[in-house]
């Protein structure tokens, strides 16, 4: 099977006039020069400076929006989940599996059990085989977890306008980071490769709703 390899947040950072084309589109035609941008948010991922790149944004010192964000997730999602998903229909593998981050690896649920379905041994095999493979889901999980943060923190202000007292508003962002921040999985299914963090931030901000 050939490796789908597609583009990535580097392929961005290599080529800005592809930077600027693609994203302008996927930002709903957006005419903001991002590549610079887009090089400081790579930087930001690796180093887990979440909150200073969302301050950037929020005070519009960055061209990066957070729709451009969500975008950029759902682009660079189709090739993994295309990926993965021929894979696993090779394989005969059915029904949903989860591929989680251990010790900085990407594995299969299962594939290291004992009597372990050999179709979920070879699915793991060949995600551990494929290197690109693994940095695209890297890439996708620290995108989204980005994204899901920026948005939680955009629906702190809904809850304080709506009476969300201080002190609740600190432990309402504390434990939606800590959750945001270790899920670190996926779901694959007939129905693609899933990010277990998206939506998750409109999750948590409808129960704080519910309980104010």
């Amino acid at each position: 099977m050939q490796i789908q390899t597609g583009s990535t947040l580097f392929d961005y950072l290599d080529d800005p006039g592809k930077a600027s084309q693609t994203l302008q589109k996927l930002a709903e035609n957006q005419h903001k020069p991002v590549a610079q941008d887009l090089a400081g948010l790579q930087q930001d991922l690796d180093d887990n400076r979440l909150d200073y790149t969302l301050e950037k944004i929020e005070s519009g010192e960055s061209s990066i929006s957070l729709q451009t964000l969500d975008n950029m997730i759902a682009f660079h999602s189709r090739p993994a989940s295309e990926d993965l998903g021929e894979m696993a229909e090779r394989l005969g593998i059915k029904g949903e599996v989860a591929i989680s981050l251990v010790d900085g690896k990407w594995q299969v649920e299962g594939a290291d059990a004992e009597g372990a379905d050999p179709a979920v041994v070879r699915l793991q095999q060949y995600l551990d085989a494929n290197q690109d493979l693994q940095k695209r889901l890297d890439q996708l999980n620290r995108l989204s977890e980005f994204y899901e943060w920026g948005k939680t923190r955009e629906y702190a202000t809904e809850l304080k306008t709506a009476g969300m007292g201080e002190s609740q508003l600190v432990d309402y962002l504390k434990a939606s980071r800590e959750h945001l921040l270790g899920l670190d999985s996926f779901s694959l299914s007939s129905d693609g490769l899933s990010l277990q963090s998206r939506g998750q931030a409109e999750s948590l901000y409808n129960q704080a709703r519910e309980d104010l």
